[in-house]
């Protein structure tokens, strides 16, 4: 079965979930852009075609679409879809989620077209345990189609544009000899956020005892962490695009952030990290490349996570001795 779908000549991928999903699923494109080069149509979401990432694979076209959520359900139209995947004879589906207008879509192929994906639907059933990381499961989709695939061969940073790097290079150069900075990310749904006022506290406390670190605060809006004792030693890139954003972080020392793209970010860049889990599983969507992480949980819930833990993982973190929990 792997030589039937390593031998097609027009594969489609199709993955729709958010920004952070999209860069879990790096590493997989990456290996099946490899497996198939210059051919790959991709059907993504809105803005796709110029996501930064995506223009290290060399596909040959990105088509986009629009799913819409009510409650917790996905829905597509499948006329709409059919159109955006037109030809192909193989299928390989990204999403972590399945809707009607997708089932529609793969009853619809000739039955000489091959399909792979998450659910039951699929003719390749990708049977992965859901709590795998998201990186792990996404990646064994690719290895349905070559099992001799390793995840960790294709696990780098992504690809910056060179308007981001030179970004990051000259905030590095302006950055004091000695001095070091925390990547700060916040933002993010609001279950999955911590209060505010919990982070003054820590970064007060942090950058009292550790006179030689910043802040860089990569949100894409303006967070207000004022009033704080040592608000001069932290800065903003509030409005940033995603490239320069996510290249500021990889120019960092550490990174303290929520569950979110910028944390799958700075896990690709390697950086020693403190990530704060909640709602969501540290198993699933936390830290996975980086050797040097703290995950605190707060059994659940991100009011439980208290500021005592929180500071006591920067203080390991500046100290370089951050190893999981």
């Amino acid at each position: 079965m792997q030589q039937k779908l390593r031998s097609a000549q027009a594969p489609v991928v199709f993955h729709l979930n958010g920004i952070g999903d999209r860069l879990l699923a790096l590493p997989a494109l990456r290996a099946l852009s490899q497996l198939y080069p210059g051919q790959i149509r991709l059907v993504g979401a809105p803005g796709d075609s110029s996501l930064f990432f995506y223009q290290e694979l060399g596909l040959m076209k990105i088509h986009e679409v629009r799913a819409t959520t009510q409650g917790t359900e996905r829905s597509i139209d499948a006329e709409m879809l059919r159109q955006a995947v037109g030809d192909c004879d193989l299928f390989v589906c990204f999403n972590t989620w399945h809707a009607t207008g997708v089932s529609e879509l793969l009853e619809g192929f000739p039955a000489a077209t091959e399909t792979v994906g998450l659910y039951r639907r699929y003719k390749q059933w990708v049977r992965g345990e859901e709590s795998q990381h998201s990186a792990d499961r996404l990646f064994s989709v690719a290895q349905q189609v070559d099992p001799t695939l390793r995840l960790e061969d294709f696990a780098q940073p992504p690809v910056l544009t060179p308007e981001a790097t030179e970004a990051a290079r000259r905030f590095r150069d302006s950055v004091p000899d000695g001095a070091k900075v925390l990547a700060l990310h916040t933002e993010t749904g609001s279950r999955k956020q911590w209060p505010v006022a919990r982070y003054r506290a820590v970064l007060d406390a942090f950058l009292a005892a550790h006179p030689e670190w910043l802040v860089l605060n990569v949100d894409y809006n303006a967070t207000e962490l004022a009033p704080m004792v040592h608000e001069g030693r932290v800065l903003s890139v509030a409005g940033a695009p995603l490239d320069v954003a996510m290249a500021l972080l990889g120019a960092c020392d550490g990174f303290l952030g929520i569950d979110s793209c910028m944390l799958h970010a700075a896990d690709f860049f390697r950086l020693p990290s403190v990530g704060l889990f909640g709602t969501t599983s540290p198993q699933q969507w936390g830290f996975r490349f980086t050797p040097a992480f703290r995950e605190p949980t707060g059994n659940g819930s991100m009011d439980d996570i208290t500021e005592e833990e929180v500071l006591g993982a920067l203080t390991d973190l500046a100290a370089g001795r951050l190893r999981p929990a």
